[in-house]
């Protein structure tokens, strides 16, 4: 019989019990990442609504500081955010759902009722395709790839990538991303305050600075821009002060989504196989399930 060719059913169903174990721990494992990356997502938000609460007060701004909102109540940042928090979101909704399906498999596979089974091969069906999209969704967020990433957020940061301060963000970006320094006059030109930023020592993209015609020749920033240029200029990245600001910005996304999408396509292995089984044992005749149980 074509339901039965790969394996009995006595086979599958010690099957089905054994990949229903393993999702029931992969659904814990799916809530656990999911709310570890949500909070790290979360962190970030936090800590930049600060630090956009802090570049507010400078009096006198002509400008919003660069990625804020000081038109909010209270000042916050404007920075796209939610996209990388979606998939952890996800995951932890994924998860609740395998939780109660690997709960039902189980059930099925020992009382053998084809009612609980048929669920039991929807409800698989569900989780597979969340959970196969989520995936994808870290996965495209994690390798920079998403058009959240590609537009609103590098494009904020592209032309003004050193009039926001990185090291603000020192917690969730290397140290090469906040190597450079430069003091900036803000708020009343009267009042000659200034505020130093830090940030990356490459271009935005990818490039170099090489020879920066906004800085004077020979100062510290002069050399060490001109320090992480190879004989292409392009950036150095693989030196310990210089970095982009494209590389920094995906090495945090990575953090936030790397996590989840590998667990989610290695779960999808068992859950695959969970279906397999799931289905020999559904379309097997009572015949047949007694000669296998003797």
């Amino acid at each position: 019989m074509p339901a039965t060719m790969c394996c009995s059913y006595k086979t599958s169903r010690r099957g089905l019990l054994l990949m229903t174990m393993l999702t029931f721990l992969f659904a814990i494992v799916f809530i656990g990442v999911g709310a570890v990356s949500a909070r790290f997502g979360a962190s970030f938000v936090g800590e930049a609504n600060e630090y956009c609460q802090e570049m507010c007060l400078l009096e006198d701004m002509e400008d919003h500081p660069v990625g804020c909102n000081c038109d909010w109540n209270p000042p916050g940042t404007e920075l796209p955010t939610i996209f990388f928090m979606s998939p952890a979101i996800g995951m932890i909704v994924v998860g609740v759902f395998t939780f109660f399906t690997s709960i039902l498999g189980c059930l099925g596979a020992i009382r053998e009722r084809n009612l609980m089974l048929s669920g039991y091969i929807c409800a698989l069906l569900l989780v597979i395709i969340l959970q196969f999209g989520f995936g994808v969704a870290a996965a495209t967020v994690a390798t920079g790839n998403s058009e959240q990433v590609q537009g609103p957020l590098n494009g904020v940061l592209q032309k003004n990538y050193k009039l926001w301060d990185w090291k603000q963000m020192e917690i969730f970006f290397p140290e090469a991303c906040y190597a450079g320094s430069k003091a900036e006059l803000v708020g009343d030109p009267a009042d000659n305050k200034t505020y130093t930023y830090h940030f990356p020592l490459c271009r935005f993209n990818g490039g170099c600075l090489f020879n920066d015609p906004d800085e004077p020749v020979g100062s510290p920033l002069y050399l060490m821009q001109n320090q992480c240029c190879d004989d292409s200029r392009m950036c150095l990245n693989n030196r310990e002060t210089c970095m982009s600001g494209e590389k920094c910005i995906v090495s945090f996304l990575a953090r936030v989504g790397a996590p989840i999408a590998v667990v989610a396509f290695l779960a999808l292995i068992i859950e695959i196989s969970a279906l397999v089984f799931a289905c020999i044992i559904r379309t097997g005749t009572p015949e047949r399930k007694y000669s296998d149980r003797a």
